[in-house]
């Protein structure tokens, strides 16, 4: 058994952060916690000593794609899809590495081709690799022609040919299911497209993840897209960057956990503020960017389930950018308490882990991060990290 002594210790379950404490680690799993008195006074006096710093669960990142990386140049960025399996697959483990290194013990990667997520959820779980723990959607779910097809995606038409992507899905191995609402934001016209779904197809899909026990997670931006993925009772909702308070108050109303991914937008309007684009012009991303902000907001306000997930692999967006969604939470008006909470207790519920990881109590993983200072007083505190455990086991920096 190992004991550490920590400083500040915040749990992960968006309440109070906790003075001095330790916390037993056995077997990859917090043992107890408590107070000196309540360990052997020998293993008091071989604790760990991080009483100096802030300690916290490991960060979990809820929408990445692992094959892809958060290149900055639009022609280098076009030639990473022409590449081999062999060289995608390299590149993704160094991801995996990338991602741990900035705190992130547990990720979800949310379609690619190769079934090389579902490949490296294996490895890691096997210790043939080092990164965070993966749960994967394997292929993520489009109708012919639909957004992401071109991503190693399976495309599918009609519920029936629905229902069998989603069973080919959890035959994958898939943790959740995956499917493609509307395409991307077209910040020239303000739209994602057409609902590429039916509502009979949605609705396949759904019944047909939960009679498999598999959450459904759904890109959706428009607010057509996002309303159609609540009618049909999704359990998460990715990126709805175009939607309005009336839909901001239905995601408050709902069961519903949106994940936002606030970075990829941040890193757009960069983009095109640094460089003459058709598809990127700054004015156009600055209205979609200001007003998605002001409907997280909102919709926190109103008691909606924030979580943050990055779209680790969109243009700019590293493997391991979790602290910036972190922030850009904060910077939208969220507390640092809650948007702590986005990234992980509220996280690990989101993707249906929530007995396992995502608050540093008995029985659960021991996945801690390791920070100097405090985030919860300044939130950019989340990227001094003395060192990070995964399953009681130390990577330090």
């Amino acid at each position: 058994m190992m004991l550490i002594k920590t400083g500040l210790l915040i749990d992960g379950t968006g309440g109070a952060a906790h003075p001095t404490c330790y916390l037993a680690i056995e077997n990859g799993r917090i043992a107890g916690r408590g107070q000196a008195g309540d360990f052997a006074t020998a293993d008091v006096a071989k604790a760990v000593d991080f009483s100096p710093y802030t300690v916290m669960p490991g960060l979990i990142d809820t929408h990445v794609h692992l094959f892809l990386e958060g290149i900055s140049d639009l022609k280098a960025r076009t030639l990473r899809w022409k590449e081999s399996k062999d060289t995608i697959l390299i590149r993704a483990v160094n991801n995996l590495a990338l991602a741990l290194r900035q705190g992130v013990t547990t990720v979800r990667d949310l379609g690619g081709p190769y079934g090389i997520n579902a490949l490296l959820k294996k490895a890691v779980s096997q210790g043939v690799t080092v990164g965070p723990q993966v749960l994967t959607a394997c292929q993520a779910i489009s109708i012919t022609g639909g957004h992401f097809h071109y991503a190693g995606g399976r495309e599918a038409d009609g519920p029936e040919e629905m229902v069998k992507a989603v069973r080919e899905q959890a035959k994958g191995g898939a943790d959740c299911i995956k499917i493609m609402m509307t395409g991307s934001v077209n910040f020239i016209r303000q739209d994602a497209g057409v609902v590429e779904l039916s509502q009979a197809e949605t609705q396949a899909v759904v019944h047909e993840a939960q009679r498999l026990n598999k959450p459904v997670a759904v890109h959706a931006n428009g607010v057509d897209g996002v309303r159609q993925a609540l009618s049909a009772g999704v359990s998460t909702i990715e990126h709805g960057a175009l939607i309005d308070e009336v839909t901001a108050d239905l995601i408050a109303a709902s069961q519903v956990y949106w994940i936002p991914t606030l970075v990829p937008f941040e890193r757009m309007l960069d983009y095109g503020r640094n460089h003459r684009t058709k598809t990127l012009p700054a004015e156009g991303i600055e209205q979609v960017y200001f007003r998605h902000q002001a409907m997280v907001l909102r919709a926190y306000q109103a008691g909606a389930k924030i979580v943050a997930g990055t779209d680790a692999g969109a243009l700019g967006v590293e493997h391991g950018d979790v602290w910036r969604e972190i922030g850009l939470l904060v910077e939208c008006g969220l507390p640092p308490v809650a948007a702590l909470h986005a990234a992980t207790g509220l996280a690990a519920k989101a993707v249906g882990m929530d007995s396992q990881i995502g608050t540093i109590e008995t029985g659960k993983r021991a996945d801690l991060l390791v920070l100097e200072g405090n985030p919860l007083m300044d939130i950019t505190c989340i990227r001094k990290i003395v060192t990070v455990f995964k399953n009681g086991k130390e990577y330090p920096r």
